[in-house]
């Protein structure tokens, strides 16, 4: 709908400066200077109202005419809002690809550097005892290794390149085994109270990654009451009948389990509510926050499946809604603890592995880590240099240990050629993206499994040893 507005224009006597802003300079300058202008084209400009309660924009349009002797201005208003929501959509959606796109690359390469980094330390560390001067600070390198993988995982989480491994879970089960740990998180100023749907239903999802995602909804909470209060989780079984379109998102008809952390603390402004799950956005002063955090529960909840959405009002409280849709998987028992071997490093195994990495160090340390466990190790650089040296019938392999990105031929297309021949041989994929890295190159590979990395040198033996026995 457009609106036809004319006046003549009086300097100093118009508000349209306090109604309308966006220019990026004085919006009477715009307007004195189209109406002295005498061949003046018609101006377009977008425009953006001063309201508190949401974001409206028009398009203005000024032309210049003559009324009556004196100089005036045919302003055309189009409600622009519904425009510039879909620009602001697809700005945000490429920025988000090219970051996305950014943090899965550069959490590759790391990802590399750490497998080095710490495997090597995996393997001092055996021929150091506790009592040795140099064993803290090797745990030092170690756990510092580790939480750099940990930062690396957010930066996957962000870009939904991680490796999940889902599972049937009962929310109720999954929040009240980590119910200590968030009491702990909160402090004594914090109260946490739950409140659970009586007849909740089974999700799937990584219950690991699930419980990242409600520690760092609380501890946004948390952080977002300094002087205290009370921060709520509330779980129900919602049931769509219909589309529900909602801050860009269109959550389709279905059974839902909702999953609500509500805080009564300081709020979140209107104009910033559509920017926390962005990376590195945080309303926190420097030194207390990545801005990773919500980016992570954003990547992690989507890749789930599932969507997520926040409601604030400042001065009264936040309420973040995580939604995941219910599983018709059966759940599965647990494998009994006492089953489980009762020092997995101790386990030695034997065969031959055939072990293709095209980074040296990784491989370096892989080929030592095997080898101490007792196997048999032929090393490769490359999948060209694997499959030259399967060329000979001779040479017998129990299994392949291969990276998925490399450079030339990739890790599923050389292990599809190799078995052609030698099709009862074990596979494990290791790569520092995840493993749906591979998951639309073809069809899934038998007797194959997925390592990610970084590994430890027991994850990687442990592995191996799992899939030969």
């Amino acid at each position: 709908m457009a609106i036809k507005l004319m006046g003549e224009i009086q300097p100093g006597k118009s508000n349209v400066a306090e109604i309308m802003h966006g220019l990026g300079y004085p919006i009477l300058d715009w307007l004195t200077r189209t109406a002295t202008e005498e061949n003046a084209v018609p101006r377009s400009e977008f425009l953006r109202l001063s309201r508190q309660d949401k974001e409206v924009f028009v398009q203005v349009t000024l032309n210049r005419v003559t009324w009556k002797g004196r100089i005036c201005l045919i302003a055309v208003l189009n409600d622009a809002t519904e425009l510039k929501t879909l620009e602001a959509q697809f700005v945000q959606g490429q920025k988000m690809q090219a970051v996305g796109q950014l943090a899965g690359g550069v959490a590759h390469d790391f990802n590399n550097l750490l497998t080095a980094i710490s495997g090597h330390c995996d393997l001092l560390l055996l021929r150091h005892d506790q009592n040795d001067p140099n064993y803290s600070d090797l745990v030092q390198i170690n756990q510092n290794a580790n939480r750099a993988a940990a930062l690396v995982s957010q930066l996957l989480a962000f870009s939904r390149k991680q490796t999940l491994q889902p599972e049937v879970l009962d929310l109720r089960d999954t929040i009240s085994d980590l119910i200590h740990l968030l009491n702990r998180l909160v402090g004594e100023k914090v109260r946490l109270t739950l409140s659970h749907d009586p007849v909740l239903k089974p999700v799937r999802a990584d219950k690991r990654q699930l419980e990242q995602v409600f520690m760092n909804l609380v501890v946004n909470a948390r952080d977002a009451m300094p002087e205290g209060g009370e921060v709520r989780i509330e779980t129900e079984v919602v049931s769509l009948t219909e589309l529900l379109r909602r801050d860009r998102a269109t959550v389709q008809p279905g059974e839902y389990v909702t999953v609500k952390v509500i805080d009564s603390g300081t709020g979140i402004p209107t104009d910033k509510l559509q920017k926390v799950f962005e990376p590195f956005y945080t309303t926190k002063r420097t030194g207390e926050g990545t801005g990773l955090g919500l980016s992570t529960v954003y990547g992690i909840v989507k890749q789930t499946g599932g969507f997520i959405f926040v409601d604030s009002i400042q001065g009264k409280g936040t309420e973040f809604t995580v939604y995941l849709p219910i599983s018709t998987t059966p759940q599965k028992i647990d494998q009994d603890i006492a089953s489980l071997p009762e020092n997995p490093t101790s386990r030695q195994g034997e065969g031959v592995v055939l072990l293709v990495e095209d980074e040296a160090p990784v491989r370096a340390f892989a080929t030592r880590a095997l080898r101490l466990k007792g196997y048999t190790v032929l090393e490769s650089g490359s999948a060209e240099e694997a499959l030259r040296l399967l060329e000979d019938g001779s040479v017998h392999v129990d299994a392949f240990v291969t990276d998925v990105v490399m450079p030339g031929m990739d890790g599923p297309t050389w292990v599809r050629k190799a078995m052609g021949t030698r099709p009862n041989v074990r596979v494990i994929f290791m790569s520092g993206y995840t493993e749906g890295v591979f998951g639309d190159s073809g069809p899934e590979i038998a007797n194959s499994t997925f390592l990610p990395k970084p590994f430890s040198l027991t994850q990687l033996t442990e592995a191996v040893f799992n899939q030969l026995n």
